[in-house]
């Protein structure tokens, strides 16, 4: 699990219901509509309500009407159906916005590099959780009716750009919300089908070390920017 120390964005101002219930709805929306153009857009992580969809790489990103679909202290993780030689965990996973989107680009570059006429489909897509009618309205807030999450399947084709052969996968994930933002706090990887090899988990820790930087003069600290090697295990114990 890798970590970066990003100072305190606490992104978890309580909210009213209703708002809740707006910003829960409206990443959703975001999910549903842009995933399936993730090779040719990338990732849309912050959204102008009065606008379009704003992608990761614009520069309006910090304006005061765009408003990011993600919690700062976002976590990934994934559990490979085979566990990974050391130094891998058990479970992978990434925490923090910055290595979440670094994540991202890097995967669409990678798999850019390697496949053309690269493709995504929308399988299916399941909402769980309380619904608008069974909170509270106005300004009041009610964390314990704030449970939703969603899952989405999705299908990716491309072509080898080696031999032209074909190749398709099938990615399960679930996006869980704070009950106190209303922002995703958690992208669980439930299943990849082909599981990646090894190799694809290499690649990405040495991209993510070249941007980051590992390692660290002693077992607790951490420098500005650093990305560490921690217990996934407490990550759940911190409020997103």
């Amino acid at each position: 699990m890798f970590t970066p120390n990003n100072g305190d964005p606490s992104g978890s101002e309580e909210i009213s219901d209703r708002e809740w219930h707006i910003r829960t709805g409206r990443a959703i929306y975001i999910l549903q509509k842009t995933l399936p153009d993730f090779f040719d857009t990338g990732l849309v992580s912050s959204i102008d309500p009065t606008k379009t969809p704003t992608l990761i790489d614009s520069g309006e990103l910090h304006t005061p009407e765009v408003e990011s679909i993600y919690s700062p202290k976002v976590r990934l993780t994934y559990t490979p159906p085979v566990p990974l030689p050391s130094p891998f965990p058990r479970t992978l996973g990434l925490e923090g916005l910055p290595l979440y989107l670094a994540s991202s680009v890097f995967i669409r570059h990678t798999m850019k590099t390697l496949y053309s006429d690269l493709r995504v489909e929308l399988r299916r897509m399941t909402v769980q959780g309380s619904s608008p009618s069974e909170g509270t309205t106005g300004g009041t807030h009610s964390n314990h009716q704030r449970e939703k999450s969603v899952f989405i399947g999705l299908d990716v084709y491309g072509t080898t750009r080696v031999s032209g052969g074909a190749g398709q996968w099938q990615i399960g994930s679930t996006y869980t919300f704070s009950p106190i933002s209303g922002l995703i706090q958690t992208h669980k990887i439930n299943s990849i089908h082909p599981a990646p090899h090894q190799a694809a988990y290499d690649a990405l820790r040495a991209s993510l070390s070249s941007v980051f930087g590992f390692g660290g003069p002693g077992p607790d600290d951490v420098r500005p920017g650093e990305v560490r090697a921690v217990d996934s295990n407490k990550l759940g114990e911190r409020e997103s």
